[in-house]
C-alpha cells in the first residue's frame, strides 16, 4: 500500500547555486536562493540556515517533513569525501538526512520534462570524490571520469577563461563567456589534427596552452591567436563529447538526459542534439537542479507515483 501525505526536502547547499525544492504530498514547490536576493549564484554557506528558511517560505520544520536529502560541495567546508552510491548518511548534522550522489542527483533532475530517460550523461567541473562525468544506465554507474585522471571539461573551461584574461563578476559564469569568446576566432585546421590524436580521457592536453604554443613556435605570436587557439579547442571539446555519446547510447531513438553544468553549453548542444533528437537537457541542468533530483530520488524510494512541479518552467512564482 502506497504512502499517503508524505513530505519530502530537497536541498542542494553551500558554496553556490543553494537551492530547495519540497514535496508537500501533492506538488513539488521550488526555491532557489539567488532569485531572492538578487545575488547571483548565491548560496547559504552552512548547513543550518534552511531550518529557518523552510518554515518563513512554506510554514513548514522539521518535524513535518518524512525525508531530507541534502547534496553539497564537502571542499567547501575542508571535508574529506569518499565514493559512494546512491546515497549515503548525512553525519553533520543531528537530525535523520541523507546525502544524495552529486551526479546521480543531476541524473535525476530531469523528470519535469521527461521521466523515461533510461541512460543519464552528466558532464560538469566537480561532482563527488574527484568526479569530473558519470555515465548511468537503468539507476547504475555505466562509466566515470575523474578530475585527476581524464581530466574535467568544465573545469578546463574555467582554466580557458584565465589563459583568455577573463574576470567576470562571478567565477561561475566564466565557461560560458569563453563559450562566447570562441566564436569570435578562426578554426586553425592543422591545429585540430593534432588535438584528434587526443581523447575524452585526456581532456588536459586537449586544453593545455603550451601544446598550442609548441604547436605556433612562437610564444608571443601564439598570446597574439589567443582566440584561435580556444575557437579550435572549444570547437574538438564538442566533438569529443559528441564522440563520447555515440560510444555510450545504443539506441538513437531512446530518451536521453543530459545534465551538469557542461550541459549549459549551447554551441555542444546544438551538434548532440542535431544526432541525438531524443537528447533532454533540462534548463535547470546546472546545480541549481540539484534539490530537484533528491525529491526524485525518494519518491523512487517510497515507490510513489510521478510528480508535477508547481507551474514548471515558472517555478518560482515568476509573473
Amino acid at each position: 500500500m502506497k504512502e499517503k501525505n508524505i513530505k519530502f526536502l530537497g536541498l542542494r547547499l553551500c558554496e553556490h547555486d543553494s537551492n530547495m525544492s519540497f514535496f508537500d504530498g501533492n506538488k513539488v514547490f521550488y526555491r532557489k536562493l539567488e532569485r531572492h536576493t538578487r545575488i547571483k549564484h548565491d548560496a547559504y554557506n552552512n548547513f543550518e540556515s534552511w531550518i529557518s528558511e523552510i518554515k518563513k517560505i512554506w510554514g513548514i520544520t522539521l518535524d513535518d517533513l518524512d525525508e531530507i536529502g541534502i547534496v553539497f560541495d564537502p571542499w567547501a567546508y575542508k571535508l574529506k569525501d569518499k565514493k559512494f552510491f546512491p546515497s549515503t548518511n548525512f553525519k553533520y548534522l543531528p537530525y535523520n538526512i541523507t546525502r544524495i550522489n552529486h551526479h546521480y542527483a543531476h541524473a535525476l533532475s530531469c523528470w519535469p520534462i521527461n521521466n523515461k530517460c533510461k541512460t543519464h550523461i552528466v558532464f560538469d567541473a566537480y561532482g563527488d570524490h574527484n568526479i569530473s562525468w558519470t555515465t548511468f544506465k537503468n539507476d547504475k554507474i555505466f562509466d566515470m571520469g575523474y578530475v585527476n585522471k581524464q581530466g574535467s571539461l568544465g573545469l578546463a573551461m574555467n582554466l580557458a577563461a584565465a589563459i583568455l584574461n577573463i574576470e567576470p563578476r562571478n567565477s561561475y559564469d566564466v565557461a560560458g563567456k569563453v563559450m562566447g569568446l570562441q566564436s569570435y576566432g578562426h578554426m586553425n585546421n592543422d591545429y585540430l589534427k593534432k588535438l584528434r590524436n587526443f581523447d575524452i580521457n585526456q581532456i588536459n592536453i586537449v586544453f593545455d596552452f603550451n601544446l598550442w604554443k609548441q604547436h605556433i613556435g612562437d610564444n608571443l605570436l601564439a598570446e597574439l591567436k589567443k582566440i584561435d587557439w580556444i575557437r579550435t579547442v572549444h570547437f574538438y571539446a564538442g566533438e569529443l563529447l559528441l564522440n563520447y555519446f555515440t560510444k555510450v547510447i545504443d539506441n538513437n531513438d531512446d530518451y536521453i538526459s543530459y545534465s551538469g553544468g557542461c550541459a549549459q553549453n549551447v554551441v555542444w548542444n546544438t551538434a548532440l542534439k542535431n544526432k541525438f533528437k531524443n537528447l533532454i537537457i533540462p534548463p535547470h541542468c546546472s546545480d541549481e537542479g540539484l534539490s530537484l533530483g533528491v525529491i526524485e530520488f525518494f519518491r523512487r524510494k517510497h515507490d510513489l507515483p510521478f510528480f508535477k512541479l508547481n507551474n514548471f518552467p515558472f517555478s518560482q512564482g515568476d509573473n
